[in-house]
């Protein structure tokens, strides 16, 4: 009789790290983009994060207790925030509800994209991050960070003056992210970016010089 009342074993969790879902939200009659973001959100934990969640926690154990700041030194990095690949930002040509029209030529659009993030030892998160998109013609394109490299401040884009202007201690950028006044110490930052199969994808954010070169 004992057998017939037998609890099924229980799936191990993390500290912050949820159990996975039953099942995935349905997602038939989503686009791309969404379906997308879907997965980033519904994703089960696997053993490969299982472990290094694992991990993280037991190397912050033995620095605590051993107060070594060099074991710190040496096993933090491999848990920094992290976006992993490639995200969608929109379909072009033919967006999907919800999402920016990009096929407009020379302005800005405000957007934002969805990566799936690694913070430390935590589980992996998916955040949506604001964007600038700018259509320049023949397939190419530019992609803004939102945030001032002064302080971080979201700016703000206004077509009357083709400025990008942040609301902490006057920053002001021309349309192609150059600083005209205020502490910012270099241009707006970009993002990596791709167009496959008629959709636009953001990579890794870099930062540009004043003749806006690459320089990291």
């Amino acid at each position: 009789m004992a057998r017939l009342f037998r609890r099924a074993p229980r799936q191990m969790t993390l500290p912050g790290i949820a159990a996975p879902r039953a099942s995935k939200p349905g997602l038939r009659g989503r686009g791309p983009i969404e379906r997308a973001r879907l997965r980033l959100v519904t994703t089960p934990v696997t053993r490969r994060r299982f472990l290094a969640g694992t991990l993280g926690w037991v190397s912050a154990a033995v620095a605590a207790a051993l107060g070594i700041p060099a074991a710190a030194a040496v096993v933090w990095p491999s848990f920094r925030k992290t976006s992993h690949g490639w995200s969608p930002v929109a379909r072009l040509g033919d967006p999907e509800p919800g999402q920016p029209d990009l096929s407009v030529e020379g302005t800005p659009i405000l957007t934002q994209f969805t990566s799936l993030v690694q913070d430390a030892y935590l589980k992996a998160e998916p955040r949506n991050t604001a964007i600038f998109v700018r259509n320049d013609g023949g397939g190419k394109f530019t992609v803004y960070d939102v945030r001032c490299t002064h302080l971080g401040c979201p700016v703000n884009y206004k077509d009357e003056t083709s400025r990008y202007y942040s609301p902490c201690h006057g920053g002001v950028f021309d349309d192609e992210g150059r600083v005209l006044a205020g502490p910012p110490p270099r241009p707006l930052d970009r993002y990596e970016y791709k167009v496959e199969q008629g959709v636009l994808y953001v990579g890794a954010l870099y930062q540009v010089n004043d003749q806006l070169q690459r320089i990291t």
